[in-house]
């Protein structure tokens, strides 16, 4: 049946587990509180059973707020004290309880049942100084008005100013199999009714998905929508990256008026990835992007983060490749402490050498546009330098590659080209400073960067540590000290 109780913080809760001191179950299965308790910023909590059976309905699900004082949230779950479906498998809470930064929270049930159609899905907001109780409904919830729709399946994001977003990527529009829409909602008092193109921002065609590679919130309050897989009327997958106001949501078709598109098949914008900056504005990633006939060239575009950047992605809005492969942007962007990025792109092309790599500066208030080059790039010259590679890191497990380009604490970077090939031997390495209010530009050299001699030397291979005063380490491992192989060496680094 399952049990959640409340312990006071200051002395501890004793005694057997009963109705009087806990929130139980009803029947075999329950399993109360099996789909997690939830803290709230406001000191309450909520627990979610999305196992729970109301009556003969197994599965209906129930999520139930919690006082946090006085733990007297007790006995049977019930739609008295808690939110409930109505139906077998509603499994309401399933999807998940989103805590909202003002306190409040939003409970989602991609399985639950409408009266007409199964699996349709809703987002319900709950209050979180008193809760929300009572059955599953359009009247409390959004919801779908289609079988399949699973409203809120894709996962709800908290907005830094206490609203929400609601991503259900399978939501269908008449006549287009999941189209996907993208709902915002208030943060203090929930949107409901049905989804639709005057409240959501919706995808026209079968399979736009859209919001499937996630909504991410700005630090201004305001959000962005990736859907690589929309179709633009002319050509299917060219990808749409969508600004969302974060006080009122964005609504209607995604178009190249609402939204930075692609314009060939297959480019599908946003898929590499979107990153908020801590100003505000964003950054778009789009590896697959073709420049002309130069399929995967690439693009990363800077986004405004108070009204969006639309049109088709092109290099008078984004920093583009210029040969098939280079897909700029790939091992993908570092911001930097001033709030400007660094782009890492190892596989660009230079003139006669594939793979060279280059790391370009953008400006975290305007972005950098143009073709890659060393005129506003720092720029490998030997096939397989990967100038702006990601390397293995053995010391964690969890993410096997780290960042060769390391943020300063002054707002500058240093980056790390271990496979870097000087003119006399292979793979020395190079590790260089670049200049965060203007970027570092030009060809890696001896004159620019701390260099290896030897082959292998693969300078920088160990990492960079920044230091908090400004300046930098490096370790090399695999520096050869006159024939004494592998004998390592650290450096210090100027920070300015």
């Amino acid at each position: 049946r399952g049990a959640v109780t409340w312990g006071d913080g200051a002395i501890g809760v004793t005694g057997e587990v009963s109705a009087t001191n806990s929130l139980v179950g009803s029947q075999a299965g329950d399993s109360v509180g099996s789909s997690g308790v939830m803290a709230l910023s406001n000191g309450n909590y909520v627990v979610a059973s999305s196992n729970w059976a109301n009556g003969g309905a197994s599965k209906a699900g129930a999520v139930t707020w919690g006082n946090g004082a006085s733990g007297e949230t007790t006995g049977l779950v019930s739609d008295a004290n808690s939110l409930v479906g109505s139906r077998a498998s509603d499994s309401v809470g399933s999807s998940g309880v989103t805590v909202l930064t003002n306190g409040n929270y939003v409970v989602a049930s991609q399985s639950w049942d409408s009266d007409t159609a199964t699996d349709v899905g809703a987002v319900t907001w709950g209050n979180g100084a008193s809760g929300v109780t009572g059955a599953v409904s359009d009247a409390n919830s959004l919801v779908g008005s289609t079988a399949n729709d699973k409203v809120g399946a894709n996962g709800v994001t908290a907005l830094t100013n206490g609203n929400y977003v609601v991503r259900s990527s399978n939501w269908n529009n008449i006549g287009a199999s999941k189209a996907g829409a993208v709902t915002w909602g208030n943060g203090e008092g929930g949107t409901v009714g049905e989804v639709s193109a005057t409240n959501s921002l919706v995808g026209k065609t079968a399979n736009d998905f859209v919001g499937s590679n996630g909504v991410t919130a700005l630090t201004n309050g305001n959000y962005v929508v990736t859907s690589p897989n929309w179709d633009s009327d002319t050509a299917t997958n060219v990808g749409a990256v969508t600004w969302g106001n974060g006080e009122g949501g964005t609504v209607g078709e995604v178009s190249k008026d609402n939204s930075l598109v692609g314009a060939t098949a297959g480019d599908q914008v946003g898929n590499g990835y979107m990153m908020a900056l801590a100003n505000g504005n964003y950054v778009v990633g789009s590896v697959s992007w073709a420049n002309i006939g130069a399929s995967k060239a690439g693009a990363v575009t800077w986004g405004n983060g108070e009204g969006g950047t639309v049109g088709e992605v092109s290099a008078t809005n984004s920093l583009v490749g210029t040969t098939a492969d280079d897909e700029v942007g790939y091992n993908g962007v570092i911001e930097l402490t001033n709030g400007n990025y660094v782009v890492l792109s190892d596989r660009w092309n230079n003139i006669g050498a594939a793979n060279a790599g280059a790391v370009t500066w953008g400006n975290g208030e305007g972005g950098t546009v143009g073709e890659v080059s060393k005129d506003n790039s720092l720029v490998g010259t030997t096939a397989d330098d990967r100038v702006g590679a990601m390397d293995e890191d053995p010391n964690n497990p969890t993410y096997l590659y780290k960042a060769t380009v390391i943020a300063l604490s002054n707002g500058n970077y240093v980056v790390a080209s271990p496979d870097w090939n000087a003119d006399t031997a292979n793979t020395v390495g190079a590790v260089t400073w670049g200049d965060g209010v203007n970027g570092t530009i030009g060809e890696v050299s001896a004159t620019n960067s701390l260099v290896g001699v030897t082959a292998d030397d693969r300078v920088g291979s160990g990492d960079v540590t920044a230091l908090t005063n400004g300046n930098y380490v490096v370790a090399s491992p695999s520096w050869d000290n006159d024939g004494v192989l592998n004998a390592g060496a650290v450096t210090w680094g100027s920070g300015t």
